[in-house]
């Protein structure tokens, strides 16, 4: 399974741009958002998604930073999870966090990103399963940055 929300043309259009893309990706967001608040899950997802494949495009540029982009990726991932479990589908739901907390966890290795991708990756799973991982990306590399992962 290979989700994409945004057609070719738009995707082109849209990472030509990375300022663009940006002010793109937090109307949509927030227009998700208030669609899921509402109660709208089924028309939120498309923004939502849409915003998630523009997220991942800003992530691996690092724009505006790399804490900003991995920060935004990993809180578009639990807005996106959170409409798809509303709506009960638990399988998109466990293929977004898989997805996230992949390309996320590329980043554990490197020691100046390592813990902003564990806060992340953490952020993801309510369960305990990102605490491991974030302890185990602290005892490879002590970093002590005071990050969280919120929107920003």
């Amino acid at each position: 399974m290979n989700l994409r929300y945004l057609c070719a043309n738009h995707r082109q259009w849209l990472i030509a741009d990375t300022d663009r893309a940006e002010k793109t990706w937090l109307d949509w967001i927030e227009l998700g958002k208030i669609l899921s608040e509402e109660g709208n899950e089924k028309e939120a997802i498309p923004y939502l998604g849409c915003a998630f494949d523009l997220a991942g495009f800003l992530l691996a540029k690092q724009w505006p930073s790399y804490a900003v982009s991995a920060t935004r990726f990993s809180e578009n991932a639990l807005c996106l999870m959170a409409a798809y479990r509303e709506l009960g589908d638990e399988k998109l739901h466990r293929y977004i966090l898989a997805g996230a907390s992949s390309i996320l966890a590329r980043q554990l290795g490197d020691g100046l990103k390592q813990r902003i991708a564990a806060d992340c990756i953490s952020a993801l799973y309510p369960t305990g399963v990102g605490d491991a991982m974030q302890k185990a990306a602290q005892a490879r590399w002590p970093v002590h940055l005071d990050r969280d992962c919120r929107l920003h």
